[in-house]
């Protein structure tokens, strides 16, 4: 068996690894090295399991989660930089899935497409000057994420989408409290 069918056999359990390092990375000291470390490490992780089960939407955001994960290094960036980078990366994925006609298929991208700007606007957004901005874009993009995510493992019967689904549901708790608590 070659490396990449072993690899692609086991890419449930890949990707049940790097989900915990990026669960792990929301108990540490938040902004900390390890956090930034844990998240990117984990987002590449589940990037490579997105490319070796050749889930295009899924291996997009990822490419998103990435370059954010990335960017929490850059704090001398300009905040007007990230909505550049991220915002534009994420343009650019909805873009490259329509150009390839993804639709064909799988109809329900359009879902996880959403949630993949909302996701996008919301890691450029500055969670300390914007707190309800940055909370309603990653709640809305993890909740829009996690739908596609359901479909694609109930429905579709991928895989490895349950460890998005299940990621996004995790993720979505925190900024939906703290907007609902805002709110009310």
């Amino acid at each position: 068996m070659s490396l990449a069918n072993s690899l692609k056999k086991h890419s449930l359990a890949i990707g049940t690894g790097a989900m915990i390092l990026i669960i792990m990375g929301t108990v540490v000291e938040g902004g900390s090295l390890l956090q930034k470390l844990l998240f990117v490490i984990g987002a590449l992780i589940l990037g490579f399991v997105a490319y070796l089960d050749k889930q295009k939407m899924l291996l997009t955001l990822e490419i998103i989660v990435i370059i954010g994960a990335i960017l929490a290094f850059c704090s001398f960036l300009p905040p007007f930089s990230r909505y550049v980078v991220l915002g534009g990366a994420g343009i650019i994925g909805v873009v490259y899935l329509i150009r390839i006609k993804f639709s064909k298929e799988d109809v329900w991208w359009p879902i996880g497409g959403a949630g993949l700007l909302f996701l996008a606007v919301g890691l450029a957004t500055d969670a300390v000057s914007s707190p309800i901005l940055f909370n309603s874009l990653l709640g809305i993009g993890g909740i829009l994420i996690a739908i596609y995510s359901a479909i694609g493992f109930f429905y579709l019967r991928v895989k490895i989408a349950i460890i998005w689904l299940i990621l996004n549901l995790i993720f979505v708790i925190n900024p939906l409290i703290i907007v609902f608590s805002r709110i009310v």
